[in-house]
């Protein structure tokens, strides 16, 4: 009796630390999207009228990253606190994933934006 109790806990233990790997381990980090938005920093901030080729590998690799909505709301929470911090313009921003040619990373990049509701 005792050893089925000690499986069935063993059971429990095992699919909970399974279930919250799930759950955090694919969140991209602000790290991960500092890292791949530094190449961009002529476009965002500075006078550059486009952004460079490897402005554009890097925002496509953070791209293929993203995978599901709380990756996307974190790129967004990121970028959020981000662009706040570093006068980022936010019409060039707006403009990079078409220009960039992404898709899974176009989410808004606005002081107001509200990344609870990005999907």
């Amino acid at each position: 009796m005792a050893v089925k109790k000690m499986v069935k806990a063993v059971f429990v233990v095992g699919l909970l630390l399974t279930m919250m790997n799930v759950s955090v381990e694919g969140v991209i980090t602000c790290n991960q999207v500092v890292s791949a938005m530094t190449p961009c920093a002529t476009y965002l901030i500075g006078n550059a009228a486009t952004p460079a080729a490897a402005c554009c590998t890097s925002i496509r690799g953070l791209d293929s990253q993203v995978k599901a909505t709380p990756d996307r709301q974190a790129v967004c929470s990121c970028l959020k606190n981000q662009a706040n911090s570093y006068g980022v313009h936010l019409g060039k921003a707006a403009n990079l994933p078409g220009l960039c040619q992404v898709t899974d990373l176009n989410v808004p990049i606005s002081p107001n934006v509200d990344c609870s509701k990005v999907h």
